[in-house]
């Protein structure tokens, strides 16, 4: 991925009202490669939604935990979704805040927007998602990716990750469409790869908008929702440590 300015503000939604084909793409060089050592990748071999095999990388089971339907803050403020994504990322790391915490943290700071509607308040740049990351302890920068074997290697490699992606596209919601653009924050935990030619079936999603944990998202919809909407994204500088170099911060 390069490392470019981030795209313009996130105007971030509030909570999904329902709160409560797959498509691979051609196998990458370095499909599937595996993570420098001290890292802690699980790989397993699994079944998708529509039966098809797949080989999973990623804590996807441990981290769908580190999500919840956003809004749980005493301010009201509802448009959370970057720093919901924020709070999932730094609890893979062992960091222990909740979203009141990382929303108080961010408004003491200027780092998201506090004027206007209840429901768009506290919404991000990946500027600010990526500072709040750091000034809790976990470093981390914005990237523009070209593909999602970008993503793919990320998640492989052990870090961090927030999208910038279209809501409307994720949820298949007119309503949420917005013209295409990035106006909601998702957390991928898991890249889903075809056992046999190592292509890209998907990703598993942390979504606070809708409050899904570990939600499947197929690699045509997350190329749609994500890289046709600027490909922006936050990306830890630190990996998740193996399990006896691990700290609790």
């Amino acid at each position: 991925m390069d490392h470019a300015p981030p795209p313009e503000p996130i105007t971030e939604l509030p909570l999904h009202p329902d709160a409560h084909p797959d498509v691979r793409t051609d196998a990458h060089p370095d499909a599937g490669a595996r993570p420098e050592p001290g890292t802690d990748v699980p790989y397993r071999l699994d079944v998708l939604p529509d039966g098809r095999e797949t080989l999973v990388a990623g804590d996807v089971d441990r981290f769908a935990d580190f999500t919840h339907p956003q809004g749980d803050n005493p301010f009201g403020y509802r448009g959370t979704c970057g720093l919901c994504s924020c709070e999932g990322v730094l609890r893979q790391f062992g960091v222990d805040v909740g979203e009141a915490e990382v929303v108080a943290h961010a408004i003491a700071r200027g780092l998201c927007e506090t004027d206007g509607d209840p429901a768009m308040r506290g919404g991000t740049s990946l500027t600010d998602q990526a500072r709040v990351l750091g000034d809790f302890g976990v470093p981390a920068h914005t990237e523009r990716a070209d593909s999602l074997e970008d993503l793919a290697a990320a998640l492989e490699h052990g870090r961090g990750v927030i999208v910038a992606a279209n809501a409307g596209v994720l949820w298949d919601d007119a309503d949420s469409y917005d013209g295409g653009r990035a106006n909601h924050a998702v957390v991928p935990i898991g890249v889903a790869r075809d056992p046999a030619t190592g292509g890209i079936q998907g990703f598993y999603i942390n979504d606070s908008g809708t409050g899904e944990q570990a939600r499947f998202v197929d690699a045509a919809t997350m190329a749609e929702a994500w890289l046709d909407a600027g490909g922006g994204c936050v990306v830890t500088d630190r990996v998740h440590a193996a399990p006896h170099e691990r700290t609790t911060q």
